[in-house]
C-alpha cells in the first residue's frame, strides 16, 4: 500500500527546511502531511510518466516521458525549471566523475612513480 511507500523523514525535512525561512517551525502533523503528499505525487507522476511511455511503445520511463506527464497533469509550469535543474545536476554528476577519474590517475602516476623509484 501508499502507506508502506514513504520518503524518509530526515531527507524531507531537509526539503522542507531548505525551502522555507529560518524563523519558520514544521509542526510534526505537518512534516507527516509533507511526508504523505510527496509520496502520493511521486506515485502518481511515476503512473503518468508510465502511461506516457508505454504511449511511445517503450517499457523504460525516460526524461521526457516525465516531463510530458507533467504536462498530462496539469504541471506544465516545473518543466521548465526542472529542465534547469536537470542539465544542472548532469553537470555536476559529469564534473565529480571527470574529478574522480582525474584524481584516480594521479594516484596511479603517484604509484607508478614510487615503483620505479624501488628497481
Amino acid at each position: 500500500t501508499i502507506d508502506d511507500l514513504d520518503f524518509p523523514k530526515a531527507v524531507l525535512m531537509r526539503m522542507i527546511k531548505a525551502a522555507l525561512p529560518e524563523n519558520i517551525a514544521v509542526q510534526k502533523e505537518a512534516r507527516n502531511s509533507v511526508t504523505k503528499a510527496a509520496t502520493v505525487f511521486v506515485s502518481y507522476l511515476a503512473a503518468a510518466a508510465n502511461d506516457c511511455a508505454r504511449d511511445g511503445g517503450h517499457k523504460t520511463i525516460m526524461t521526457n516521458d516525465v516531463f510530458k506527464a507533467l504536462e498530462a497533469i496539469g504541471l506544465a509550469d516545473f518543466v521548465p525549471q526542472l529542465n534547469i535543474e536537470l542539465e544542472a545536476h548532469s553537470q555536476l554528476v559529469k564534473e565529480k566523475k571527470e574529478l574522480a577519474a582525474k584524481n584516480k590517475a594521479a594516484g596511479k602516476d603517484t604509484e607508478t612513480a614510487d615503483e620505479d623509484g624501488e628497481d
